[in-house]
């Protein structure tokens, strides 16, 4: 029975994509973040949901008359550089069948990536999409919460299967991502049942963060609580809140909980480092740096194998991913991709400030502020689990990019046009009262 409903709900999408290109964005966004096929046993469970709905839009979108420009903001440049180091990595290393599927995968997201730039052209549109990507991966965080609080933390929350948050680390860098674009919609809404409905969510989502046992969303965690600390204007209020959360969550968590966070740091015991998933990743992030000396362009997306741990690995035996996105992009793509995407978050960084700014005495932009605001709460989230992640080609963390840089050209178009009728009052004023000097 759902796979018939969703056949129907998938087909029956395509009239209204046809029409409106904008329609498949937000249903791209839905089949991308929630996976609905995922939760089918037949024929959809294999069907290409995102490739038809994908398709379908693109088409749709070139014979529109949707404007087809894309914004040459500084971060979008940045982006184009580092597509051009991952495709050229790709271009010059071998390609098995394994690599040319993941390298499809990411050329094809990040393409649709630019499409859906260039269709965020308002402010309703931005919170639309935004909207059903909080709203796709909520559905798994709020569930995880409640499951995390049921069963006292004693199991871990995972992803959809499918997924770039299928694992439970991904999960949980992913809800802390998501639960401050909850709090925003919770900030603009009037109907004070939805804005504690958005606030019980995103604090369901940060829950089931905990939840997961991730020590890397645990940092993120304590980055994202001492950023809003030293952004936010009632500090004292905010530290107490956190004296008081914390403690609790912590006494919360099961014993499991408690000794996986523990293994954060290794362990020295008698000159030998302890066995843990820390001394792991410690030797797979030694061998991403030494692959980085190995070739301008790194090892190309199969980096990541047992007959390259053998050669660059100093512990040749233990292979496990990269589990940094950081080392993930340099291991893989070279010094010179890890460089472009820094920049493209150093870039996004400061357009938001900038949007901030700018929105400070401006009414009608108080929502651009606000929302670049907690935008730079799920970078922080990103930029510090994803450290301890191989999450380098995730599309949320650029959905957040594009959607930064819309708001700033949106931002940027409404403040020119407010500085144009003041100044077209202020040319009025000074001919009404250079035409009363000359009549007296």
């Amino acid at each position: 029975m759902r796979d018939i409903i969703l056949f129907i709900v998938i087909v029956g999408s395509i009239p209204f994509i046809f029409k409106r290109p904008f329609f498949g964005v937000l249903m791209w966004c839905w089949v991308s973040y929630m996976l609905p096929q995922s939760h089918t046993w037949g024929f959809m469970l294999d069907f290409p949901v995102a490739m038809l709905i994908g398709v379908t839009t693109i088409f749709s979108f070139f014979i529109s008359s949707e404007p087809k420009k894309i914004p040459l903001e500084k971060p979008i440049i940045w982006l184009f550089m580092f597509y051009i180091m991952v495709f050229f990595s790709w271009l010059l290393h071998d390609k098995t069948p394994f690599v040319n599927e993941l390298a499809m995968k990411v050329f094809k997201v990040q393409f649709f990536t630019l499409v859906i730039l260039s269709m965020l052209t308002s402010r309703r549109r931005i919170e639309l999409a935004l909207l059903v990507v909080a709203l796709s991966i909520g559905f798994y965080g709020v569930k995880g919460g409640v499951f995390t609080i049921f069963t006292g933390g004693a199991f871990r929350v995972y992803g959809p299967s499918g997924s770039f948050f299928q694992e439970n680390n991904a999960m949980a860098v992913t809800n802390l991502m998501v639960a401050p674009v909850f709090v925003y919609f919770s900030a603009i809404q009037s109907d004070k049942r939805l804005k504690y409905l958005f606030i019980l969510g995103a604090v369901l989502m940060v829950v089931a963060a905990f939840g997961s046992q991730s020590r890397g969303a645990f940092l993120a965690v304590i980055a994202c609580a001492l950023f809003l600390l030293v952004k936010t204007n009632k500090k004292l209020v905010s530290f107490v809140i956190l004296l008081a959360l914390l403690p609790a969550v912590y006494s919360f968590m099961p014993d499991s909980w408690h000794e996986r966070m523990g293994t954060i740091i290794v362990d020295e015991e008698a000159g030998e480092v302890r066995e843990s998933s820390s001394a792991s990743r410690l030797n797979a992030w030694r061998a991403g740096l030494n692959m980085s000396f190995s070739h301008p362009f790194s090892q190309g997306f199969n980096a990541e194998t047992p007959s390259n741990f053998i050669i660059y690995a100093p512990n040749p035996n233990d292979f496990v991913a990269f589990h940094s996105n950081y080392i993930q992009v340099l291991g893989k793509h070279g010094w010179l991709a890890l460089i472009c995407y820094l920049m493209v978050f150093f870039a996004t960084w400061r357009i938001a400030n900038k949007v901030i700014m700018m929105s400070k005495n401006v009414e009608s932009l108080k929502w651009a502020g606000l929302l670049c605001r907690y935008l730079q709460v799920s970078l922080v989230a990103y930029l510090v689990g994803g450290a301890f992640l191989s999450l380098a080609y995730f599309d949320l963390p650029y959905h957040f990019v594009i959607t930064i840089v819309s708001v700033y050209i949106i931002a940027k178009k409404e403040l020119g046009e407010i500085h144009a009728v003041d100044e077209r009052k202020s040319y009025l004023l000074d001919r009404a009262a250079q035409h009363s000097e000359t009549r007296t």
